[in-house]
């Protein structure tokens, strides 16, 4: 997989900049300085709602997604570092299908336009 980079912020301010590990459709996984996590909490320790920006590599070139996120768990994974995954909420349109290009090399293509295809091919 392509380096893909997040920026966690809370309006516009940036709490955190991180490289992901992974990623799903159904959120990431990044690894941050456990000295950052503090920034990622409310005044009462709870976890904000962030808002994010995801810079992932579609078949086109770099592009940058941007949403909303939740975070659904973090572990340490060494003495001064976290994995912190993060669930998405919204996000943008063409988010899905940018971030599925990022995750294959094929070409992702929308549904309509295959059946369009599969008929004129047929007729």
């Amino acid at each position: 997989m392509n380096m893909a980079k997040v920026i966690l912020k809370e309006k516009d301010e940036i709490l955190v900049r991180g490289n992901l590990t992974e990623m799903t459709p159904l959120g990431f996984q990044c690894e941050l300085p456990l000295a950052d996590m503090h920034r990622l909490r409310d005044g009462a320790g709870r976890y904000k709602e962030l808002d994010l920006e995801l810079v992932v590599r579609s078949h086109s070139g770099d592009c940058t997604i941007c949403g909303s996120g939740n975070v659904y768990s973090c572990h340490r994974v060494s003495q001064s570092m976290c994995a912190l995954t993060v669930r998405f909420g919204e996000l943008e349109q063409n988010a899905y299908r940018l971030i599925s290009e990022h995750l294959t090399p094929k070409s992702v293509i929308d549904i309509d336009q295959a059946r369009s295809l599969r008929k004129s091919r047929m007729a």
